[in-house]
């Protein structure tokens, strides 16, 4: 069983790699003339190498049916493929390729974060993969007694973004620019994308060195959430 295994992975590997060359070979693809090729490699030619060396006579409607019913098969399992890929490729775009962890809405304290049913309703779409019905407002909480609080939103993302964003690399930081942009507003103006990155390290020089650690717990409770 293990040698089949072996065998078996041996072929993919080769298949995957002759793909992989076709396509580098031809940049300009489509993913239909893709896809008309993987019918074609994998479904019609094994097919037509079996009628070839089988000795069994098949009748006319016969060779014509298997060829129709491999040919449905192969594009329903391609379809369903680049509907998934594509399905997730409309979820990364939608949230920067961020995922979150599940909050109850029942459980979100409003008068905290000081949010409307709106800001709830597009803070539940955005943890969902969900496109915006529109910004999120941040406003001036009981808490920092500050309207716009940018450092306040930082520390709200770190415990609802999955592994946090505390000092990330160069293209997660700016994903997550422009997730705040997209996604986020002060109540009084828009966000100012040009202050995020300067704003980032004093927040994580400041996480650090446990200034906020009070107000995550906080936020924690207001989100109804343990960590």
């Amino acid at each position: 069983m293990e040698r089949l295994a072996e065998i078996f992975a041996s072929w993919l590997y080769q298949s995957r790699r002759e793909l992989k060359l076709l396509w580098l070979k031809h940049t300009a693809l489509t993913t239909n003339r893709l896809s008309f090729l993987v019918v074609v490699i994998f479904g019609i030619v094994p097919l037509t190498l079996y009628y070839l060396i089988s000795g069994t006579s098949y009748s006319v409607t016969q060779i014509v049916a298997t060829y129709i019913f491999v040919t449905l098969l192969f594009s329903l399992s391609l379809l369903l493929v680049i509907t998934w890929f594509k399905s997730e490729e409309l979820f990364k775009n939608n949230v920067q390729g961020f995922s979150f962890l599940l909050l109850s809405s029942s459980r979100i304290d409003t008068v905290f974060f000081g949010f409307d049913s709106k800001d709830v309703e597009n803070l539940l779409r955005l943890i969902n993969g969900l496109p915006k019905q529109q910004k999120i407002v941040i406003r001036e909480t009981p808490k920092n007694k500050q309207t716009g609080n940018i450092r306040f939103l930082f520390t709200l993302l770190d415990l609802i973004v999955r592994g946090g964003i505390f000092r990330m690399d160069t293209k997660p930081k700016e994903s997550l620019n422009m997730l705040i942009s997209e996604r986020f507003t002060f109540q009084n103006s828009e966000i100012n994308s040009g202050t995020l990155p300067s704003s980032y390290s004093k927040w994580c020089s400041s996480t650090h060195d446990g200034t906020y650690d009070d107000v995550r717990k906080d936020v924690l409770k207001a989100l109804g959430i343990s960590k």
